[in-house]
Order: structure tokens, then C-alpha cells, then sequence
């Protein structure tokens, strides 16, 4: 195995559901924004790319109005599959345009921006200029959000920590906002920067495990992640993936020694790809999620996260995890949300949704999971 195998690989759209435990799941949070007094929200999209994130967007029935702007034109083509998908109580329309010369030449506002703007080398740079930040602010209705994809190091090696993506982009976007917040997933932060959000689903009809998502996606809303940026250079780290996934690799090396001391012997990890070797082994997997649980530092969702984007391209079976996650919940004294909803309820929810409609057994687990993190808040 080699480092481009914790890399995360492109998938086709699915239909049997909304949700399937992709990094564009957490786009679900869209409809909980905007002022929370309106049923009905508008959305501009700067980004529209193959549209995998439509879906999610509009599995609220608050979403009544997107409109995609994407400047590459073949995006409305490649987008058609999933536009497809797109439920009718939703007006969508899309422009062909460069994003701050939409915003400049619009009068419209909006209540919620989603901004989700690559190149086929890396991010975008005008992500990061405050001049285009003030044109979002001035397109924003009262009491709106501004929601950034920020792409990068995994949650688990401390994405917010040194030279990565995400910590410069939280930087520039405290320096344009100031207090920010995020919903981690694998190795995107879903930057949302704006009042408390809504923590009530408004949907239509949505099979059992989109329905779970959707408050489980309520719950994590509630525990929002603050931002705390930490050891972050005057000057930019590398923004083009080839860069950027060298700091991964870097990182990973880095945290072997840790994760093999948890292991226990003749197991050891040399290389970041034995880590998907050892995915092979659920009982050593399971010994190691019962210690990493003690674990304080971001390296607690390692298995959870490795396997949140494995179970969309492998056969192993990875059941324990979930089953792990129920159980663990169902008998603990004490349960701090944020411990299970900022990695480990989200990736094991991946598990139990992926190319089914969820097994109903363990979705009446995670809502009894799920309900007892409410109880605990």
C-alpha cells in the first residue's frame, strides 16, 4: 500500500439515498441556517463543480431557492445527474461567471453563501482575499451565513495546528469575520460563520437513515465546533494538492509511533498504508478504538475517520464500528457529546448508510445513541 491510498478517491452519485457518508454529507447543514424565523431560505452556491453536494443541500424542505454559479461551463453538464435528484418544491438555477464578478454585478441577496471554489491544482486564491470576503457580506441577508469547504489534513492530525489549508484559511476568515466555527469530517472543515444555527430538522419525506442524519446533523449544529487556530505562520503553506498532500504524508508519518504504541504486539505500523492493513483485523481494530476512546488528542478518530472513507471502496467488513459505537453509548455512565459527535457517531453512521437505505436494527441503535447524546446535552 502506498501513501495515495489514505488519499481520498472520487465516487459516482447514488440514488437510493441522500446520504452515504461522503465528506459533501455535512452541505445537510444548509438548512438549518439563515434566520431561523424564515420557512423559506434562499441559497447561492460559488462552486457547482459535478453538483454532489445538491443533494444534501436540499434535503431541507426550508431550501427553496439555490442558485449555482460555477465559472467552467461544463459544470451544468456534469452536474445534470445530480441535478436530477433535486427535489420539486426547489427553484434551481445556475450561472456561468466568475464568483466576484457575480457578486459584484448582482443585487441579489441571500441567506445562506456557500463557497466551495478549486482548481483542478488546489484551492482557489480568491478564498482567502478579505476584498472578497466584504462582497459576500455585502450579499447576505440579515442574520445569514457564509459556509466555506476548507480541503485538507485530516481531522485526526490536527488540521488547525502549523502549516496547513485549513489553518490558514480559518485565519484569514477570523481576520475578515472573527469567531468561526466548523463540522469536521475526514479531511474537509465545513467552515460556518454566522449567529447560532437552527438545531431543528425542517424536512419532507426522507428514508429512516436520512432522517437520522439529518438529526444527528441537529445535534452536532448544537456542539458546533469553535475554531481555535494555533501556531499559525505569517505566510501561506502550500494551497496546491500535490502540496498539500505531502503535509499529509508528512503528518501521518508522524503519528505512527503513537498509534503503534496502542497496538498490541507482534502488530506495528512502519508506513502509513499499514494502517489500511490493519483494517483487516477487526479485533485488533476494536482493541485499539478502546484505547485511542481514552486517548485526549485528535488521534481518537483515527479508525473511525480511516473508515469512514474506506467503507465507500472496500469489501472488509467494518460492522464493528458501529456496533461499537451503540454499545459503547448504550452502557457508558457518562457520555460528552462532543467526544462521539465531532468524529466518531458521524463516521460509524457512514458505515450503517453506505449503498443501503441503512439496516434498521442499527438505525434504531443510532437513534437510541442518538437520543442519549441529547439527553446528555
Amino acid at each position: 500500500m502506498t501513501t495515495s491510498d489514505l488519499e481520498d478517491r472520487p465516487e459516482p452519485a447514488r440514488h437510493e439515498q441522500i446520504f452515504c457518508g461522503q465528506y459533501y454529507d455535512d452541505m445537510g447543514c444548509i438548512g438549518f441556517l439563515g434566520d431561523p424565523s424564515k420557512s423559506d431560505i434562499s441559497v447561492l452556491m460559488l462552486g457547482l463543480s459535478d453538483g454532489v453536494a445538491l443533494a444534501p443541500i436540499a434535503a431541507s424542505t426550508r431550501v427553496t431557492r439555490l442558485l449555482a454559479v460555477d465559472l467552467d461551463e461544463t459544470a451544468a453538464v456534469r452536474s445534470l445527474e445530480n441535478r436530477n435528484r433535486l427535489a420539486a418544491h426547489l427553484r434551481f438555477d445556475s450561472v456561468v461567471d466568475d464568483a466576484a464578478h457575480f457578486l459584484d454585478a448582482t443585487s441579489e441577496r441571500f441567506d445562506v453563501i456557500i463557497v466551495d471554489l478549486y482548481t483542478e491544482e488546489g484551492y482557489a486564491p480568491i478564498v482567502f482575499d478579505q476584498g472578497f470576503h466584504q462582497r459576500l457580506k455585502r450579499r447576505l441577508n440579515p442574520r445569514g451565513h457564509v459556509v466555506f469547504n476548507g480541503f485538507g489534513v485530516p481531522m485526526n492530525l490536527e488540521p488547525f495546528i502549523g502549516f496547513t489549508p485549513q489553518a490558514w484559511l480559518a485565519k484569514r476568515l477570523n481576520d475578515s469575520w472573527g469567531d468561526i466555527h466548523h463540522l469536521p469530517h475526514r479531511r474537509n472543515a465545513t467552515f460556518i460563520i454566522g449567529p447560532p444555527p437552527s438545531t431543528t430538522a425542517a424536512v419532507g419525506s426522507l428514508c429512516v437513515s436520512d432522517r437520522l442524519f439529518m438529526d444527528l446533523m441537529g445535534l452536532r449544529l448544537r456542539y458546533l465546533t469553535p475554531t481555535v487556530i494555533q501556531d499559525t505562520p505569517d505566510v501561506p503553506p502550500a494551497l496546491d494538492f500535490a502540496g498539500i498532500d505531502q503535509e499529509v504524508h508528512k503528518r501521518w508519518v508522524g503519528a505512527l509511533p503513537a498509534l503503534s504504541a496502542l497496538l498490541a504486539p507482534p502488530l506495528v505500523l512502519g508506513k502509513p498504508g499499514d494502517l489500511l492493513e490493519l483494517l483487516d483485523h477487526p479485533q485488533a481494530c476494536l482493541a485499539l478504538q478502546e484505547r485511542l476512546l481514552k486517548d485526549p488528542s485528535s488521534l481518537r478518530t483515527t479508525l473511525a475517520l480511516l473508515i469512514a472513507g474506506e467503507v465507500n471502496f472496500s469489501d472488509r467488513d467494518m460492522s464493528w464500528l458501529p456496533d461499537w459505537v451503540v454499545a459503547t453509548l448504550d452502557n457508558s455512565v457518562e457520555a460528552r457529546p462532543r467526544d462521539w459527535l465531532e468524529g466518531l457517531l458521524p463516521y460509524a453512521y457512514g458505515v450503517i448508510t453506505h449503498r443501503t437505505r441503512g439496516d434498521a436494527n442499527k438505525v434504531e441503535g443510532f437513534r437510541r445513541a442518538l437520543d442519549r447524546l441529547s439527553q446528555a446535552a
